[in-house]
């Protein structure tokens, strides 16, 4: 069974910094080679000038999250590459956001409260889907920092965070959306990291009002004892989201009214609409009784193949635009355990994670 690396760090910010670094060194070339690529294709820039991108959000960093930078030079340090690449590693999504080449942008996430699940249980999850160029790039991330939430994140190697949870009992998912709106400012994963920093919901809510977003994307934030709210945010507005009868599912477009305007994602994405209806559909067949296997079976769906829930490399794409479903990652916060599957969950098996 495939299984994603796993990275334990502990320590002051740049000391887990530096811990990561040095044992996903290898790891953080490969994204580092695959990004230079994505850069180039996606939005015509060179490594220089995808590296002068990286610059702009140095600033933005220390004003909104000063420990995460330093974890970024503990990065650099460990792994032997400079600040400005790991920083290109981290604003990987603001950098391609430059290109008129859509994104691979297919992620489903999904929220089941107490009372749709069979045993009482809450539980956040998604399919994460990006560029297959990056497929071998990710890790597991448990990280030990004082004052803060024991953190296990799956990630890209040489970024901070992603989706996961903590120790707090906040669980966070994800999913790109894309807007007219933009500006340099806090980068969508350091914000991700920083919700799971939080130790309470609320705070996790807050880590993503904060002024200086520089981009736009979904949070779903939820925590152990049943709610969840779902952040649909532009750089300059946030809308919000509840579940409905305990359910909630997201994927790459906006569905607060006013943000509709200037939405990109339907534009951009064929099948979003299809993966949300069919997400809310499948859940609704069997509220009141979902297990983590409903969850697995809702993840192996393949309506729309190859652009489907469980997502599949295009063979008509070019290779460097296809995506596929690198890992999907079930979260049973009751249980503080993670399901996780490396690759296309029809293909792999889910092996669970403590934290």
């Amino acid at each position: 069974m495939e299984q994603f690396p796993l990275i334990e760090v502990g320590g002051e910010p740049f000391e887990r910094g530096r811990q990561h670094g040095q044992q996903a060194a290898d790891l953080i070339q490969f994204n580092l080679e695959g990004y230079w690529r994505l850069f180039k294709h996606n939005a015509g820039l060179d490594r220089a000038t995808a590296l002068n991108q990286a610059r702009q959000y140095v600033e933005p960093i220390k004003g909104y999250a000063p420990h995460l930078l330093n974890e970024m030079r503990g990065i650099a340090e460990g792994a032997g590459v400079s600040l400005e690449e790991v920083l290109a590693l981290n604003c990987r999504t603001e950098i391609l956001s430059l290109g008129a080449i859509p994104l691979h942008q297919e992620c489903t996430a999904l929220f089941v409260a107490p009372e749709a699940t069979g045993d009482g249980h809450t539980i956040v999850a998604q399919n994460w889907d990006w560029s297959d160029v990056l497929r071998g790039g990710t890790v597991l991330l448990r990280i030990e920092q004082p004052g803060r939430p024991t953190v296990l994140t799956l990630t890209e190697a040489g970024m901070v965070g992603k989706i996961g949870l903590n120790s707090a009992g906040v669980g966070v998912c994800t999913n790109f959306l894309r807007h007219d709106r933009r500006r340099v400012g806090a980068p969508f994963h350091v914000i991700l990291r920083e919700a799971l920093n939080a130790p309470r919901l609320g705070l996790a809510v807050a880590a993503v009002y904060r002024e200086l977003r520089a981009d736009s994307g979904n949070y779903l934030l939820a925590h152990a004892e049943g709610e969840a709210v779902d952040l649909e945010a532009t750089p300059s507005d946030v809308g919000f989201l509840h579940p409905e009868d305990g359910l909630l599912a997201h994927t790459n477009h906006f569905l607060t009214p006013r943000l509709q305007v200037g939405d990109r994602g339907i534009l951009e994405s064929d099948n979003t609409l299809l993966r949300h209806g069919r997400a809310i559909r499948l859940l609704r067949a069997q509220a009141g009784q979902i297990t983590v296997e409903t969850l697995k079976g809702i993840f192996r769906d393949h309506f729309n193949h190859p652009m489907a829930i469980c997502r599949h490399p295009d063979p008509s794409q070019p290779e460097i635009e296809r995506s596929a479903t690198l890992a999907s990652m079930i979260v049973d916060l009751t249980a503080s355990e993670m399901h996780l599957t490396a690759g296309e969950p029809c293909q792999a098996e889910y092996y669970t994670v403590g934290l």
